[in-house]
C-alpha cells in the first residue's frame, strides 16, 4: 500500500468529524458558530498524536470513537432542539424522569433523526480504514510538525487568555464542564440549612398565602385571556379574581424559572443558588408554617433541584406516587385534583400563619395524559398537529376546573374564618409553544425564545379581609391589568403577600407594592428583551 493511499484513509475520519457541523449549518445557520470547525480539527490532531507516535491501531480506534461520540451527541441535540448541546439542556435532562423524557421524545420524533445514519456509516468506514503514517518522507515530517505547532499555539493562546473552555473546547465537552461546575452548587443546596433572617409579620391577624404554580401553561390558549375556544369557562365566569395579561416568565424551563422566583436572585443577578436567600428562609424566620405539595415527580435521573429547594418547607408532600418506578410511571396518570385534599388539610392547620405552595403538573407533555376522559372535549381531528393542539386545549380546560376548585375551597374557608387574610396567586412557571410560533410543540427553543414559551397566566384571588388589608396598605387593587411584570421577581411579591417586613424585600420588585417599578426592562434567558 502506498503512503499516499494510506493517508487518504484519514479523510473518512475527517468526514466523520465534520459531518455534524455541516448538518448543523443547514439546520439552523443563524445559531451555528463557525469556530467549532477549527476547534474540532485541532482536537482531531491532538487525539491522533498517540497513534502517530506509537502506530498502534487501537489508539486510532480510541481517537475515532471519541470523535464520533462527540459528533453523535451534538448532532442528536441539533436535530431535536436546533442548537448545540449546552449546560441548560443537561440540567433539564438530569431533572427529568423517564416518563417526562419519553413524553418529550414522543412530541419531538422527527424524520430528521435519519440524519444520524450517515454519521454511523461514516464511523464504521473510518474504523475499517486505518491510515498509515510512516514518517518516511521529509514532507510528512514537515506537515506533522506544522500541525503540531499549530495545535500547541491554538491551545496555548486560549489558555493564556483564560478562555480555553469557552473558545477551545468542543460543544459537548464545554457543556458538561459547565454542568459539573454548576452541579456542585445544587449538591450544596441539598444539604443547605435554613437561614435566620430579620423578618416579622406586620399584622396581628392570621394570614394564609397559597401559591399555585402551574406547568407549561400558555395564557394564549385560555379563553379568559381571549382564546377563541372556551377552555377556561369557570375562571371566565368568576367575578372575584384579578387577571393580569402582561406577565411573563424570564425562563423557558421549570428548573431555571423556579430557582429564580423562589429566591432573591433574578435573571439579571444570578446569585449562587446554594448561598442566596430562599423564600423558605424568609417565611421560617417570620414564624410561618410552610407547605410544599406537588403533583410532579420528586426524583429525576439526577438529584432534582426543585425538590432540593422544596425540602426546606416544614411539610413536604408529593402526591404523584402511583408508580413504583420511572418506567412504570409512563403508563400512569396523576391528575392535579389530587392536590385539593392535602391543600384542605394544610389550610385547616392550627398554625396562625401559613404559606402553601401547590406545584401542578398542569399541561406538561404528553398533553393527553393531563386530564381525565371527561375533559376530552376537543377531539376528532385526523391531523396529528390539530390532535396535539386539541389535547393541549383539553389540558387547559381541566386546569380551569382545578384552579377554580382551589379558589372555591379558599372562598369557603375564608367564609368560615373571616379573620384570616387569605391570598392566592395562580401563575405558570413558563408557557408552551403549541404550534403558535413555528411548526412544533414544546417549550424548548434554539436562539430566540418564542413568546408562547414565556407568556403565562397571572391570576389573583383574595378574601375580603385580605382585600381590606391591601386597600389599607397599597393601591394594588386599582392597578391596570396590563401592568408589565416578570416572575423572576416573584420572591418579593410573595413576601408582601405574607405581610412580612424584612430587609430582603425590595418594594420596587413587588408587584402588589405601591412602590413597584413597572419600568424594568424585561431581559430573557436568551439575552433578548421582551
Amino acid at each position: 500500500m502506498s503512503s499516499k493511499s494510506g493517508y487518504l484513509k484519514v479523510l473518512w475520519l475527517l468526514a466523520t468529524v465534520l459531518y455534524t457541523p455541516a448538518v448543523a449549518m443547514c439546520l439552523n445557520f443563524e445559531v451555528f458558530v463557525p469556530r467549532i470547525i477549527p476547534i474540532l480539527l485541532t482536537w482531531t490532531i491532538l487525539l491522533l498524536v498517540p497513534y502517530v507516535i506509537f502506530r498502534r491501531k487501537f489508539l486510532y480506534v480510541i481517537a475515532a470513537t471519541l470523535l464520533f461520540a462527540d459528533g453523535f451527541i451534538n448532532l442528536f441535540h441539533w436535530i431535536i432542539l436546533k442548537c448545540p448541546l449546552n449546560a441548560s439542556s443537561i440540567f433539564v435532562f438530569m431533572n427529568t424522569n423517564f416518563s417526562e423524557a419519553s413524553e418529550f421524545m414522543t412530541v419531538k420524533l422527527t424524520p430528521l433523526l435519519l440524519l444520524l445514519i450517515p454519521l454511523i456509516l461514516l464511523f464504521i468506514k473510518t474504523l475499517k480504514s486505518v491510515p498509515n503514517f510512516s514518517f518516511k518522507s521529509k514532507t510528512e515530517k514537515i506537515v506533522w510538525s506544522a500541525l503540531w505547532i499549530y495545535m500547541v499555539i491554538f491551545f496555548a493562546e486560549n489558555i493564556i487568555n483564560n478562555r480555553f473552555v469557552r473558545l477551545a473546547v468542543p460543544d459537548v465537552e464545554r457543556a458538561f464542564v459547565s454542568f459539573f461546575d454548576e452541579s456542585r452548587a445544587f449538591k450544596a443546596l441539598k444539604t443547605r440549612v435554613l437561614y435566620d433572617l430579620d423578618a416579622e409579620v406586620t399584622t396581628d391577624d392570621p394570614t394564609l398565602v397559597v401559591m399555585i404554580i402551574g406547568e407549561s401553561c400558555n395564557r394564549n390558549h385560555m379563553s379568559v385571556y381571549g382564546y377563541e375556544r372556551e377552555t377556561t369557562p369557570r375562571l371566565k365566569s368568576r367575578d372575584d379574581i384579578m387577571v393580569f395579561d402582561n406577565v411573563i416568565s424570564s425562563n423557558s424551563s421549570t428548573l431555571n424559572s423556579v430557582m429564580n422566583f423562589l429566591t432573591e436572585r433574578n435573571i439579571g443577578n444570578p446569585l449562587p443558588i446554594d448561598s442566596c436567600i430562599h423564600i423558605f428562609d424568609v417565611f421560617h424566620s417570620a414564624d410561618y408554617k410552610s407547605y410544599w405539595i406537588s403533583n410532579q415527580s420528586p426524583i429525576g435521573l439526577w438529584d432534582n433541584g426543585v425538590t432540593n429547594l422544596a425540602q426546606n418547607a416544614d411539610v413536604v408532600k408529593f402526591v404523584n406516587v402511583m408508580a413504583s418506578s420511572s418506567m412504570e410511571s409512563t403508563t400512569m396518570k396523576s391528575f392535579d385534583e389530587n392536590l385539593i385534599e392535602p391543600l384542605n388539610t394544610a389550610i385547616t392547620d392550627e398554625a396562625k400563619n401559613k404559606i402553601v405552595f401547590l406545584h401542578l403538573i398542569g399541561s406538561h407533555t404528553s398533553y393527553n395524559k393531563r386530564y381525565p376522559s371527561d375533559y376530552e372535549v376537543f377531539k376528532g381531528s385526523s391531523d396529528n398537529k390539530q390532535a396535539i393542539i386539541d389535547a393541549y386545549d383539553n389540558s387547559i380546560l381541566y386546569n380551569d376546573f382545578v384552579i377554580d376548585s382551589i379558589f372555591s375551597l379558599l372562598g369557603f374557608y375564608s367564609q368560615q374564618h373571616p379573620e384570616v387574610h387569605v391570598s392566592a396567586l395562580y401563575f405558570s412557571d413558563h408557557g408552551e409553544n403549541v404550534y403558535d410560533e413555528g411548526e412544533y410543540a414544546g417549550h424548548d427553543y434554539s436562539d430566540k425564545i418564542p413568546h408562547a414559551n414565556i407568556e403565562i397566566p397571572f391570576i389573583f384571588w383574595f378574601s375580603q379581609s385580605q382585600t381590606n388589608y391591601l386597600e389599607e396598605q397599597y393601591d394594588f387593587l386599582e392597578r391596570d391589568t396590563s401592568t408589565p411584570y416578570m416572575i423572576d421577581d416573584l420572591f418579593h411579591t410573595i413576601i408582601d403577600l405574607g405581610s412580612i417586613s424584612t430587609s430582603c424585600l425590595d418594594a420596587s420588585r413587588s408587584f402588589i407594592n405601591s412602590n413597584y417599578d413597572a419600568s424594568r426592562k424585561r431581559l430573557l434567558e436568551d439575552k433578548n428583551y421582551y
